[in-house]
């Protein structure tokens, strides 16, 4: 399926949506080594000279992509598990981890993040990469307002090192039977490793 130039407004929109959604579906089901002009044209049914003529190339509809990605994330973060707004720092990093661990455990889309974040060698879904890690401090931005760390506390060594932890357990979960020896199954043991990681974030800023 092709478009000609007079296409309208809408269903220039509509088939730009098309393309962004094709490449996405690609990346999700077959990896970044499978994208390619030729492979979202394919998928998306459209003549690949669109691609050409609305993204100006692969790297123009990655950063297309990357932007429908960021507001994805932005949007979970915010839908998952709401609750009263964070009255310290702590609290406020503490719900953006337990935040991001419920949407790595159920979002596809979330665990193949971080799957091209490990696997991409050859930079191709940088923008991706990095849209993730916007809309994190998007969120963060929103809810954060005067919060500030603790005196003395190394806040992005300490988050880095969350985000990390919060990244292999729902890896882990993904790709065996069991997380660090608790069974992955038992919806039990993801209440511990919850309750544990609020004692990791609490004790590491100071508040146990």
């Amino acid at each position: 399926m092709t478009e000609g130039k007079a296409a309208t407004p809408r269903d220039r929109a509509a088939t730009e949506d098309r393309i962004v959604e094709a490449a996405r579906q690609i990346l999700v089901e077959k990896g970044p080594a499978a994208l390619g002009i030729n492979a979202v044209a394919r998928a998306a049914r459209v003549d690949k000279q669109l691609i050409y003529r609305y993204f100006d190339g692969l790297d123009g509809l990655l950063a297309a992509l990357g932007e429908r990605i960021a507001a994805w994330w932005v949007q979970r973060l915010t839908d998952e598990a709401p609750g009263v707004a964070p009255s310290s720092y702590p609290e406020m990093v503490e719900q953006l981890a337990l935040r991001l661990l419920r949407v790595m455990r159920t979002e596809p889309l979330a665990r193949q993040s971080l799957l091209w974040e490990l696997a991409d060698t050859a930079g191709a879904v940088q923008p991706l990469i990095r849209a993730r890690s916007r809309a994190m401090v998007e969120w963060s931005q929103r809810v954060r307002g005067d919060l500030v760390p603790p005196a003395g506390i190394d806040a992005p060594g300490l988050n880095a090192l969350i985000i990390g932890a919060v990244s292999y357990v729902a890896l882990a979960e993904q790709n065996a039977r069991n997380v660090a020896g608790l069974a992955s199954s038992d919806p039990a043991n993801w209440d511990r490793i919850e309750q544990a990681l609020i004692r990791m974030i609490r004790g590491a800023y100071r508040l146990e």
